[in-house]
């Protein structure tokens, strides 16, 4: 062995090792680089053990790259100004797109798929990237809700690819969902399933939950509210939830304990929901309050409530009730119902409320039809004659919950009179009763006639209740049906199917939510009237969407002489809080009239005024000048090729005129930093020097003019006044953005509870081995939660940056 050899145990020593080599100067956050052939603008530094990660983003911003320092070399680019003489038309266009550019720090960075780039819908992403923590989505139906949502995702996204984000929506558009992220955003989503979850469990080791991968998960909520879901959810942290249909998720529910406790651990939270306040106070307050830190000092939720006449939309909808006479039977089966129900409520046994229940829900299937009234007597009989009890075992990751619109066994096991013979007796009677009643049905009689006016128009039926569904196929022409036994592949091929075709659509309100079907069609009508009124907007809403080109018709039918007068006299209350909250303009609220009209023709009683909800919401302004700006910079960004460098001063020439006086025009673009160079806020200015006034002979003259002009121009800040002022609110609005998710994130930090002491086994290990791992888990949570903290409270500091950006020579 030669004597100069070194031994291989020194080659291989980590101690001889000094570390990543540091990055040069250029390189840092911000810097402008070439790398791998392409212009990039360096956007993160992340520094490991053995090498640097550099993220960088393309300056035609849509492509991005992840480079590993020093295995790959960046080279800076020259970043020394260069005055550069181009044509009138080329620096026209170049001030256009600076002028635009003020936005750059706000305008979505995602890339757009099959999306129109619409200025109101980008409103909510352009809050988020303010910092506004909660929102609330609460457009009138139809204007595009979910897109604005894929922009707040696919931004975030964009900015930091290794973000978690969960989507809690109604298990029938979850598909849609997925299929919409991928195709307009261009965000591939995992969708959340039992068969994701035995796959996912079977293959991670068992101390790594599912969801720890970055990336954005879809989950229906009754999917997320069981336990063996919920128990490996909520130790996460979610850099985003959003949650459609958040009216669902309102308390007292199951829906609402699960949501409330992810919303909890999320640093943003988004809430979907055309009818949020329906006229139940603490339903509203409660949604409200999701993902609210509990002794925080954030903001209120910011709710964005914009109307088509808002956003230039002058689609006409015409609704109406009309009142049915029953016939003598349907008038016999209420007046038993009614004499039944009133002895149920005055001598209900120990379970009061699910005998009350019982005979509510009796109640409302007789309004819907007489056959769901019979089908429902039957089961009610049938269950208290046996006598048994109904337990529900849960299976281990069993599937979803079908949207079902079945009543519940167990509510109409529940005995409502002590004596269970009188009771048996009570129930054959109103059998026999509610037969009597289905032959000659009234309703279905007067939808006949009106189908046969509308001549073969396509048109969607609503009904509560699957009975009457398929009473109401048995009688009228072919038709599709959507309802909750359906499964979610199933209820995609009916919805495809009718917007291609048209025709007749039967369906319960497993299709009122999520779902578009103003393909072929224009015609609503609800069978019978909810007890809800958000649910009226939401069937109608189907249909009267963005794309629908014809006057909208809906009709709801209602019984004379029966309940309902009862249920149009609480409809109005609820609407008449609506009205007070959101405003007469309010969609919801333009039933109120109809609503009185027809409590006055079948009640024939005023109606008592309501106080509005405490939910703490703070309303978003209309449309304004900054969304339509960041609609024009986004359609302008994807579509620029070529734009100078921003180290290159333009320069051109023009006659003088009336409009601009001989001298020199000097564009300025100012910009508020953070100390890594990010960009919180952006203007230009103009200002017009008095130096020249004979043409240029050539390029080279041109270039001396505007190098003379600039080497003599005092600080910008001292010919601006307006500049300095500028500045001091951009850095109070960052201040208090920076501040808000600064809190929020030690909330977030403050929720991590300690750890039980655990005991070790005489001859077992495992518990403090687990123990050990969760530690480490906590620690390097609470390591990334100071880390953001820190990071935050740096940038909490910005720094006026200014520079000249053209010259524009005014000869006489």
């Amino acid at each position: 062995m030669p004597a100069n050899s070194l031994d291989d145990r020194k080659t291989c020593d980590e101690a001889t090792c000094n570390g990543v080599q540091p990055l040069p100067p250029g390189l840092s956050t911000g810097a402008l680089v070439v790398a791998r052939g392409v212009r990039a603008q360096v956007e993160t530094t992340l520094q490991h053990d053995d090498c640097c990660e550099l993220r960088l983003l393309s300056l035609t911003g849509k492509v991005r790259q992840t480079l590993l320092w020093p295995f790959d070399r960046p080279v800076p680019l020259d970043t020394r100004r260069r005055v550069r003489v181009v044509s009138l038309r080329r620096w026209t266009q170049a001030i256009a797109h600076a002028l635009r550019s003020h936005l750059d720090p706000l305008v979505p960075r995602a890339s757009p798929g099959d999306v129109d780039v619409v200025a109101y819908q980008l409103a909510p992403a352009l809050a988020v990237a303010r910092g506004t923590g909660r929102i609330l989505l609460s457009d009138e139906v139809g204007l595009g809700k979910t897109i604005q949502a894929g922009w707040i995702v696919a931004d975030l996204i964009a900015r930091d690819p290794a973000s978690r984000v969960l989507l809690a929506v109604p298990a029938s558009v979850k598909a849609q969902w997925t299929a919409e992220l991928a195709r307009r955003f261009r965000v591939d989503a995992v969708d959340v399933d039992a068969r994701w979850m035995r796959r996912m469990i079977a293959d991670l080791p068992a101390d790594v939950a599912p969801w720890t991968a970055p990336g954005v998960y879809v989950a229906s909520i009754d999917f997320l509210k069981r336990a063996d879901t919920a128990t490996s959810l909520l130790p996460h942290i979610w850099d985003a939830l959003v949650v459609d249909e958040a009216h669902a998720a309102a308390a007292p529910t199951d829906r609402h304990a699960v949501i409330a406790s992810i919303a909890r651990a999320a640093r943003r939270v988004i809430l979907i929901s055309a009818t949020p306040y329906s006229g139940d106070p603490a339903a509203f307050a409660s949604m409200t309050a999701l993902g609210a830190i509990p002794g925080g000092h954030e903001a209120a939720i910011l709710m964005f409530r914009r109307f088509r006449e808002e956003v230039g939309d002058t689609r006409r909808r015409r609704h109406r009730f009309t009142t049915i006479r029953l016939t003598p039977a349907e008038a016999n089966l209420q007046r038993l119902l009614e004499r039944y129900s009133r002895e149920v409520w005055e001598d209900a046994g120990c379970d009061r409320v699910n005998a009350r229940l019982a005979v509510t829900i009796l109640r409302k299937r007789a309004l819907s039809s007489a056959v769901a009234a019979a089908a429902s007597l039957r089961r009610r009989r049938d269950l208290l004659s046996s006598r048994t009890s109904l337990p529900r075992q849960l299976t281990l990751f069993e599937d979803d919950e079908d949207l079902d619109d079945e009543v519940s066994s167990v509510i109409l096991a529940a005995p409502g009179l002590a004596d269970a013979a009188i009771e048996e007796q009570w129930l054959t009677a109103l059998i026999a009763a509610a037969d009597a009643a289905a032959d000659p049905d009234s309703k279905l009689r007067y939808l006949q006639r009106l189908l046969r006016r509308l001549r073969h128009e396509s048109a969607v039926i609503f009904t509560e209740y699957r009975d009457t569904l398929l009473h109401l196929s048995r009688s009228l022409p072919p038709s599709l049906q959507l309802h909750g036994g359906l499964s979610s592949k199933e209820r995609s091929a009916v919805q495809q199917r009718f917007n291609e075709n048209g025709g007749l659509l039967l369906a319960t309100d497993a299709a009122s939510e999520g779902l578009n079907l103003h393909g072929r069609c224009r015609v609503i009508v609800n069978y019978e009237l909810p007890w809800n009124p958000a649910r009226l907007e939401q069937r109608i809403g189907r249909v009267d969407r963005i794309g629908q080109s014809r006057t909208v018709h809906a009709l709801t039918l209602t019984a004379r002489d029966t309940a309902e007068d009862l249920v149009i006299a609480n409809l109005s209350r609820r609407l008449s809080r609506v009205v007070a909250t959101l405003g007469a303009g309010d969609r919801l609220g333009a039933f109120l009239d109809e609503a009185r009209v027809a409590h006055l023709v079948i009640g024939g009683a005023a109606l008592a005024a309501a106080a509005p909800p405490s939910g703490d919401v703070q309303r978003a302004d209309a449309v304004g000048v900054a969304e339509t700006e960041a609609a024009r910079g986004l359609r302008d960004r994807a579509g620029a090729r070529g734009w100078p460098s921003r180290n290159d001063i333009l320069v051109s020439a023009v006659q003088s005129r009336e409009a601009i006086p001989p001298g020199c025009i000097v564009v300025f673009s100012s910009t508020a930093e953070t100390h890594d160079g990010t960009v919180v806020a952006r203007r230009t200015d103009a200002l017009c020097v008095r130096a020249w006034t004979d043409p240029p002979a050539s390029a080279r003259a041109a270039r001396a003019v505007a190098e003379g002009v600039l080497e003599q121009l005092p600080p910008i800040e001292s010919l601006i006044p307006s500049l300095d002022e500028w500045f001091r609110a951009a850095c109070a609005t960052h201040e208090r953005s920076t501040d808000c998710a600064a809190a929020r994130e030690r909330g977030l930090r403050d929720r991590m509870t300690a750890q039980p002491v655990v005991q070790p086994g005489l001859f077992d290990r495992r518990a403090l081995a687990a123990a050990e791992r969760r530690s480490e888990v906590d620690a390097d949570q609470a390591a990334l939660h100071a880390e953001r903290i820190a990071g935050l409270e740096r940038s909490r500091t910005l720094r006026l940056v200014s520079s000249p950006l053209a010259v524009l020579i005014a000869w006489r």
